[in-house]
């Protein structure tokens, strides 16, 4: 997975040769870090793929004009997490890299001549906009959405995004849930996960270990080798 700044792509780092974290539709994430860490931003890179910083110059207007390369849009990189529809529920929408997302899907989907032209649509709501996942039934099309830091919403809003963890896999739905601490996130949605994300902030090793203990049965050793590697990395761990 290629990481990058956003705005600065001339700073790009390639910290991985390819993507080893996106999963297979469909799938039910959850990313644990505290705030500030960088786990918004590995879902983002996710999201965006190498096709962003492929497409930059000519999506904030710096190659205006410019003739584009013949090949299609094998040129133009891919999205590590494709999909039809992609849906962000944030209580606080000013978020620059959701921003960015807004932006760079609106524009891949402008112009059907385009080389690098996908149809997908995106959506930025806030919680009580989520709409009923009934809406989802027999659409044919893949849809993804981020729960962005949603744990200290009400009751109701937390019975709804389970719904989502428990049956949206039936109507091609791929759920990610962002949040600081693992076991503030509803115990309903960590029941129904298929894959864990951990991060530097995501506490101690005796709280990794309670973490594992109910998807692993040696997971002591593992434990312990998951709190040295998050000490400088993010972990992605199957259950």
């Amino acid at each position: 997975m290629e990481y990058y700044e956003l705005c600065k792509l001339d700073e790009t780092i390639p910290l991985k040769k390819q993507n080893l974290f996106a999963s297979k539709y469909p799938f039910r994430l959850l990313v644990v870090d505290t705030s500030e860490s960088g786990k918004t931003s590995m879902v983002v890179h996710l999201l965006l793929g190498s096709k962003y910083p492929k497409i930059y110059p000519w999506m904030s207007g710096e190659k205006h004009g410019h003739k584009v390369p013949k090949g299609g849009s094998k040129n133009f990189g891919e999205r590590y997490i494709p999909c039809d529809n992609l849906i962000v529920v944030a209580q606080y929408q000013d978020e620059e890299l959701w921003e960015a997302v807004q932006c760079f899907y609106k524009f891949i989907a402008m112009d059907k001549q385009a080389p690098w032209y996908e149809n997908v649509r995106f959506k930025l709501i806030v919680p009580e906009e989520l709409p009923d996942i009934s809406s989802f039934k027999r659409t044919g099309q893949f849809t993804v959405i981020v729960f962005d830091d949603l744990a200290g919403e009400p009751l109701a809003t937390q019975l709804k995004v389970i719904l989502f963890f428990r049956s949206g896999r039936h109507n091609g739905i791929s759920s990610i849930y962002i949040a600081q601490r693992f076991y503030e996130t509803y115990s309903n949605i960590r029941g129904n996960l298929k894959y864990i994300s951990l991060h530097h902030g995501c506490g101690t090793l005796d709280s990794i270990k309670r973490i594992l203990k109910d998807t692993h049965d040696d997971y002591e050793p593992l434990a312990k080798k998951i709190y040295e590697i998050i000490k400088k990395h993010f972990v992605v761990i199957d259950i």
